[in-house]
């Protein structure tokens, strides 16, 4: 098994995306080539394996750490992540060069690549090395993980408020190479149909929920419901959002801090990092070495007397995503921000009545200790679910950052914004030089 984790890591090494210099010229070590290492159903497990490595790896914290630290400087929720060019996030003037955009760019391609390498690899493996439906869930989790990974690109770097931009991301679905590295951005729409592909294709395949830090069917159907929020698709968002919260297999704790205090165990957790003892050590989890700093604008006025606030953070200190006794994970998708989604997207259909937009919001209101919404109009409703994005989201996977936008509130809650074109992060320096159908006119509007 030793021998089996040693070769795929080299493999990753070889075939990974987004930093292709000379060592592609030169020959694997002991002909280490794909098609030579992954042979069995264990190969293929360990396959995949390595792209949720690419996810959690302590040398490259910008998946899981960053996801909280750069959307919380740029909305505000974080008065600064850091000293030099991370402080370009907290002013929202960021240059194409700094290198905490490069990284981010990065690693979301590291694990498409890694996603994609599983998706050739084992689909080319004959099914008969296969127990029962393995080859088929292996496969459907790679394809949640490119979709999750290429979301996540769109997001920060294209225009994903607007599908008919024409500033979407590099959409890649087979592995790089000399032939596939030049490859030109696709639109908004393009991506976004990319996107929901892989999560049907998950829905279909994937395994059923088991655990919360392994892609499922149903974390699928969740990531589908945000995305199709971010599309611009509200109703068939909250219907996707309540086949989620229909399902058995997860519900809510009883009160917000089991939420966190329980960790892995937490029944409304959909998709985590996995953290645990082994794992939190001083050299595999980068959390261990920032407290945050919260913000002192709008977040303070708008969390005042929430009772999830000690649970939240105290004073300058962020507690939820830095909880020391749950060894510090991220959270990518728990049950609460269905509930909200389902509001969102009834409130903006302008299908359902006040009282059909109250009642997912009021689950998450009541479960918080605050009462019942109190709004009397489609537009107070709407403000209360904003307050609940931050209130019950703030710090997850740039909950506050996106839905402030969503909103058409991060004007007016953040002075240095002035331009959608600060919704999003530059192209990177290096893709622009090193991709020969990338140039600086296709950098995003504003860099």
């Amino acid at each position: 098994m030793k021998k089996l984790h040693i070769k795929i890591l080299l493999l990753f090494a070889f075939v990974s995306s987004c930093q292709l210099t000379d060592v592609l010229d030169q020959d694997p070590p002991n002909n280490l080539v794909p098609e030579n290492v992954v042979k069995t159903e264990s190969d293929a497990k360990a396959i995949l394996n390595g792209v949720y490595s690419q996810i959690i790896s302590f040398s490259n914290a910008y998946y899981y750490m960053y996801s909280e630290l750069i959307p919380g400087a740029l909305s505000g929720s974080m008065s600064t992540i850091g000293f030099g060019s991370a402080a370009e996030f907290a002013t929202n003037s960021l240059l194409y060069e700094n290198s905490h955009v490069e990284n981010f760019w990065l690693i979301k391609y590291r694990v498409m690549d890694a996603a994609n390498n599983t998706i050739k690899l084992v689909g080319e493996l004959p099914d008969s090395e296969f127990t029962g439906n393995n080859k088929n869930e292996i496969i459907g989790e790679a394809h949640f993980l490119r979709a999750m990974a290429t979301f996540d690109l769109l997001r920060y770097f294209g225009e994903f408020y607007d599908v008919n931009s024409p500033y979407g991301i590099i959409v890649r679905t087979t592995p790089v190479n000399f032939v596939t590295r030049n490859k030109e951005r696709s639109t908004v729409l393009e991506t976004y149909s990319q996107i929901l592909l892989d999560l049907d294709y998950a829905i279909a395949n994937a395994p059923e929920f088991s655990v919360s830090f392994r892609a499922s069917k149903l974390a699928a159907k969740a990531l589908k419901a945000r995305v199709l929020l971010f599309m611009g698709n509200p109703e068939e968002a909250a219907f996707v959002a309540d086949e989620v919260i229909s399902s058995p297999l997860r519900s809510l704790e009883g009160t917000f801090e089991q939420v966190f205090n329980k960790g892995l165990n937490s029944n409304e957790m959909i998709l985590m990092t996995h953290r645990n003892a082994d794992s939190d050590t001083e050299d595999n989890n980068r959390k261990r070495f920032y407290s945050g700093r919260t913000g002192t604008t709008w977040l303070p006025a708008i969390m005042n007397g929430d009772p999830r606030v000690p649970l939240t953070y105290s004073g300058q200190n962020i507690l939820k995503v830095n909880h020391v006794n749950t060894y510090r994970p991220t959270y990518f998708i728990r049950l609460a921000e269905m509930y909200l989604i389902k509001a969102e997207g009834l409130a903006f259909s302008n299908l359902a009545s006040l009282e059909e937009i109250q009642e997912p919001l009021n689950v998450v209101r009541l479960r918080a200790g605050i009462g019942e919404s109190q709004a009397v109009t489609i537009q107070e409703v709407k403000e209360e679910i904003f307050n609940e994005y931050v209130r019950e989201l703030v710090f997850e996977n740039g909950s506050e950052w996106f839905s402030a936008i969503r909103f058409n509130k991060i004007m007016d809650l953040k002075p240095q914004i002035t331009s959608s074109n600060q919704f999003i992060l530059p192209i990177p320096e290096s893709e622009i030089s090193g991709n020969a159908k990338v140039t600086l006119s296709d950098q995003n509007p504003g860099y």
